[in-house]
């Protein structure tokens, strides 16, 4: 990632007008964000009529169709399908969207702002507005201090960058280059805790519990390790046998999953050498290190490890 100043204030005021093109999760969040603090949002367009009218009259806005929202603002946000962006600004840009006075933005986090390059070609400034955040339902409100990666040439950029501001989040300049690994950052963040407690709460099934009483018996952990996280950061956060360097709670731990659950047990023990750094981070010596990684590896991955110059 790259270091950007942030814009003068100079222009704060100079906003532009804004089309949403795509009203699901994000489209509806964002775009409520974007008007409460008063930004004029003049047409949205999406596949369902009804709900289209019905932000459009909360926004002061017009419900039309792709094409005309297009050629409506100074700036169209696609907030769509990352597959359907290539096809959606292809087809818009035949039709006749978009000059040099206009932007366009997509808000995947995943590709570059280069997909929009038939808007381009039409003279349009393109970028790339991506809100970190898992966004569950349309009726959320904007999550309070989240970051938006943004990617995107001066002067778009400092005018995503004031947006950003604007909804109460810190930009994050990005480079088309670094977006899978910043997308991989954030799926690993987000998708997969939600795997990680689903794991754990299949195991606290194994014992007799509902998977409500599961989920209801893990978020409180869950949400301390959070606040640990918060509070505390990186590596002081971890709590545990690793960080105790308790060998034998580890072995249990594995003895116990190759019984009932084999792969979750190959999952333990990929997790556990993950965390081996933190751990050591935190003031486990190298020679217990050694010890704890040894007994996680299987046979096969040590033959593997003594051919890398980094082992996992």
């Amino acid at each position: 990632m790259t270091t950007l100043p942030q814009p003068s204030t100079a222009d704060d005021d100079v906003r532009p007008s804004l089309a949403i093109i795509g009203l699901g999760r994000v489209g509806t969040v964002l775009g409520r964000a974007l008007h409460a603090v008063g930004y004029r949002i003049v047409a949205v367009a999406g596949r369902d009529a009804q709900q289209a009218q019905a932000l459009a009259a909360q926004w002061q806005a017009r419900a039309v169709d792709n094409l005309t929202a297009a050629r409506s603002a100074d700036l169209t946000l696609l907030t769509i399908p990352d597959d359907a962006l290539g096809p959606v600004v292809s087809d818009l840009a035949a039709a006749g969207a978009w000059h040099s006075a206009q932007a366009v933005v997509h808000t995947s986090g995943a590709l570059p702002a280069a997909v929009l390059e038939p808007a381009q070609r039409r003279g349009a400034a393109i970028g790339s507005f991506h809100p970190l955040a898992a966004f569950a339902s349309r009726t959320m409100a904007m999550p309070a201090g989240i970051s938006v990666a943004i990617e995107a040439q001066a002067p778009l950029r400092d005018t995503l960058w004031r947006m950003a501001r604007a909804i109460g989040a810190t930009p994050l300049p990005i480079e088309a280059r670094d977006k899978p690994l910043y997308h991989a950052a954030a799926v690993i963040a987000s998708n997969y805790t939600v795997t990680l407690a689903a794991i754990a709460a299949q195991l606290l099934q194994r014992l007799g519990a509902t998977p409500e009483q599961s989920l209801d018996a893990l978020l409180p952990l869950m949400r301390t390790t959070l606040d640990n996280l918060e509070q505390q950061g990186l590596p002081a956060a971890l709590t545990g046998p690793l960080v105790r360097g308790d060998l034998g709670t580890l072995e249990r731990h594995l003895q116990a999953l190759e019984r009932v659950a084999p792969a979750i047990a190959t999952f333990y023990r990929c997790l556990a050498h993950g965390t081996l750094p933190l751990a050591q981070a935190r003031g486990l010596s190298s020679e217990r290190v050694g010890a704890i990684r040894d007994a996680l590896t299987l046979p096969a991955e040590l033959l593997r490890d003594s051919r890398s110059e980094e082992p996992f």
